[in-house]
């Protein structure tokens, strides 16, 4: 590198003792001497000292997660001083360090440290803590009892509950009451708006990502929790937008990117979406009826599956991150446009219960790695591995679902053209309603419309556009992002036009995205402004 001076080993003095060790390349340091050559970069080789030009190279490879040095010993030593010296207890106030302030102000080295060090674990612990709270409101538990109240008024008999029958009734209640708060906290969210800046968000995301995964394939990962950043960051990043999770995921997948990395994140942005939009559809069901129909409290348990407090939607998330690690195992990294014809081949048929080993040699969630094992098993009985018809986990029909429609609408290896999006739903409406959670179909719909949003339409007015969203006013109706004119001209001011406000305007032909690209180019350019 410029400006710095290449060294060589034998140019070390003479009375300095190196010894042998293997560290975090995060926790490398000038001056160490490489003990190993780094992957294909000629500079990297055994004996090199490093420089701080070296070190960030070698930080930036998701392929190393640890390097074998050979560190003075007088630097061993002191640093060893150093950790005695924390342990010695001191009388008085002692300074504690500033946690950051929410998960935005973590930078992605500081993310990928925590995956081997406690100490950037606990940090990232912290920063998750305080955006879930920062979210929430300092009004948060000032709602969760209103909200627990007016459950307990609609509900009949449970005076007589006792024992443990009132312990779990106590506990549901508990649990829904959070999931309504939490999901009503989103709206308060301002989403992301740029496009770079969230194409910076989902830079962050892939990488973080894939070296989340490298790490779990190798059995290196010590701590989680900055896996569950990213979900946090999803969440804070478009809160209840619905627009900006769809499109975001769209906007992150590419041909030229890691297919297991792109893909899974996509399913993760569909079933935080899915979940969200459930337990809004349980809070009407329970709460917000226009008569006073009293509610059975067994009827309160049957529902508390679908509603989704933040703890959930992470543990959802997790699920959605790794429920297709066993293909990253098996076939490494894979493009979008690779294609494997044979799905009954051993490898894909196995990558399911592969894939829930991973989740449960890191320990997460018994519901994750359940989840995990059952997102190819359909209700008709018809899936894989083991052709089940009763899930056991909360997050499987979530799962289940967004792993499917991602499949049919986004270039992957295991079907030979994706479908614009309101075909694909249409086709599982018509084919595969059997198959899912009718529910969690609804739920999708319902926060996407049957034109999903990030489909490609043509309109009554001689306009093709986007559906960059849904009506507030009409649930049922889209709002549509004009792009071009009928004969593909692009439209100097790109504007929105709400449906709802204007029923004189229709949709009269779904695009294919695809054929579309051919003629105008990139369509992703036009997601966000």
């Amino acid at each position: 590198m410029e400006g710095e001076v290449t060294k060589n080993l034998d140019e070390t003095l003479p009375d300095e003792i190196r010894v042998p060790i293997t560290v975090s390349k995060f926790l490398l340091r000038e001056g160490d001497v490489l003990d190993q050559n780094v992957l294909y970069y000629n500079n990297l080789k055994k004996g090199k000292v490093l420089t701080k030009s070296d070190i960030s190279i070698i930080q930036q490879l998701d392929e190393v997660t640890e390097v074998k040095v050979l560190r003075l010993k007088k630097i061993i030593d002191e640093e060893e001083e150093k950790e005695k010296e924390k342990t010695i207890e001191v009388v008085g106030p002692v300074a504690e360090e500033k946690p950051k302030e929410d998960i935005t102000k973590l930078n992605d080295v500081e993310v990928k440290m925590g995956f081997t060090d406690s100490e950037s674990d606990r940090k990232i612990s912290l920063a998750i803590k305080k955006t879930i709270e920062k979210i929430r409101g300092e009004d948060y538990q000032e709602r969760v009892n209103t909200i627990s109240n007016n459950i307990t008024e609609k509900l009949t008999e449970t005076s007589e509950l006792v024992g443990s029958q009132k312990l779990e009734f106590e506990k549901k209640l508990e649990e829904v009451a959070r999931g309504f708060a939490d999901v009503f906290s989103m709206s308060r969210l301002k989403s992301l708006k740029k496009k770079e800046d969230v194409i910076s968000t989902n830079f962050s995301n892939k990488s973080i990502t894939n070296y989340f995964y490298d790490l779990v394939i190798a059995d290196k990962l010590s701590f989680i929790n900055g896996a569950r950043s990213i979900i946090v960051k999803l969440i804070n990043s478009f809160g209840d937008d619905n627009g900006g999770i769809i499109l975001s995921g769209l906007l992150q997948y590419s041909d030229m990117d890691d297919y297991v990395v792109s893909h899974s994140m996509f399913v993760m942005g569909v079933s935080i979406l899915i979940a969200k939009e459930l337990t809004k559809m349980v809070y009407e069901k329970v709460l917000n009826q226009k008569d006073n129909t009293k509610i059975n409290p067994s009827i309160l348990k049957a529902v508390s599956t679908k509603v989704y407090d933040f703890e959930s939607m992470i543990n959802l998330g997790l699920a959605a991150l790794l429920h297709d690690i066993g293909i990253r195992k098996n076939y490494g990294i894979i493009t979008p446009d690779t294609k494997i014809t044979d799905i009954r081949n051993s490898k894909i048929q196995l990558h399911p219960s592969e894939s829930s080993f991973f989740a449960q040699r890191i320990n997460t969630d018994v519901f994750v790695q359940r989840a995990i094992y059952e997102h190819h098993e359909y209700l008709d009985g018809s899936g894989y591995p083991r052709g089940i018809m009763r899930y056991m986990s909360r997050f499987s029909p979530i799962l289940t679902f967004a792993e499917r429609f991602s499949e049919l609408v986004l270039n992957n290896p295991f079907i030979p053209k994706p479908l614009p999006p309101a075909i694909a739903i249409n086709h599982i409406l018509k084919n595969e309603i059997n198959k899912f959670d009718k529910d969690v179909v609804f739920a999708f719909i319902r926060g996407t419309s049957v034109y999903p949003i990030g489909s490609w339409v043509e309109l009554s007015n001689g306009t093709i556009g986007l559906v960059s969203n849904i009506s507030p006013k009409d649930k049922s109706k889209q709002i549509i992002k004009y792009v071009f004119t009928s004969d593909l001209k692009k439209l100097s001011s790109p504007t929105y036009i709400d449906l709802a406000e204007n029923p004189d305007v229709k949709i009269t032909r779904i695009l294919n995205p695809i054929e579309l690209s051919m003629k105008v180019g990139d369509l992703r350019v036009y997601y966000f402004d």
